[in-house]
């Protein structure tokens, strides 16, 4: 029981310590979710560090399968291997690649595939704004998003699920990307999924003059007034057999 007038934070921050929590922001848990991952799938995150959507990843699937846990960085790789032993989470390799070039190595294996890509952040109304949020840095993820999002669609199983999500507001890092691979990749369908109690609003159709492929109506777009979290945006693209 807690004494009178003590924060009950002091005990959130030890039992994280313990390695008995994970504080994450409630937008960021929502695409986990959408990936569905069972305790017998083979699983990649593809931009895994820090390990907040791998670490719930693998609850989900009860510490069992296997998920190959990647990034790019050597500095954030540290704190993606830190996170994951202070869970206790034993079903995870880790490994740092940049993303785009791992369909060299492995092609048509995954059963489910994350792509939580580096954006802009622009969807971080409630926390803080980014500093550096400008169009060119936007026009310059969007090619970075887009050679992610295709690699990842070629290391998926026929049949399987991609969830493809930012914590961005642009539809240039969103829609557009996601229209991208329906343009260029035959297999791919966006498919509508929805999570009780979660508001939401369809994706972006059209934006200005762009027109996207009608199925991105299927995306999920949430905004910090929906449900009180920092803006997200995810796509559920399953890989036809």
């Amino acid at each position: 029981m807690l004494e009178p007038r003590e924060n009950p934070l002091s005990y959130i921050a030890y039992e994280r310590a313990l390695g008995y929590v994970y504080i994450q922001e409630g937008g960021s848990m929502i695409p986990p979710l959408f990936l569905e991952p069972k305790p017998e799938d083979y699983v990649l995150d593809m931009c895994a560090a820090p390990g907040s959507k791998t670490t719930q990843i693998a609850q989900l699937m009860k510490n069992k399968g296997a998920i190959i846990a990647n990034d790019v960085s050597l500095k954030r790789i540290s704190s993606l291997g830190f996170n994951l032993q202070l869970c206790g989470v034993i079903n995870t390799a880790v490994t740092m690649f940049d993303g785009r070039k791992l369909p060299s190595i492995i092609k048509d294996h995954f059963d489910k595939v994350l792509v939580d890509a580096p954006c802009s952040s622009s969807g971080h109304f409630l926390s803080k704004f980014p500093s550096n949020f400008t169009e060119e840095r936007v026009k310059s993820l969007h090619v970075l998003q887009r050679g992610l999002l295709i690699a990842g669609f070629k290391m998926l199983k026929p049949g399987g699920i991609l969830v493809y999500s930012t914590c961005s507001i642009h539809p240039f890092e969103n829609e557009a990307v996601v229209n991208y691979l329906l343009s260029k990749e035959g297999k791919a369908r966006v498919e509508y999924f929805e999570i009780k109690g979660i508001r939401f609003h369809p994706g972006l159709t059209e934006y200005k003059e762009k027109t996207f492929h009608p199925d991105l109506k299927y995306c999920m777009r949430i905004y910090p007034h929906d449900n009180y979290t920092d803006a997200f945006f995810i796509a559920r693209i399953r890989k036809e057999r």
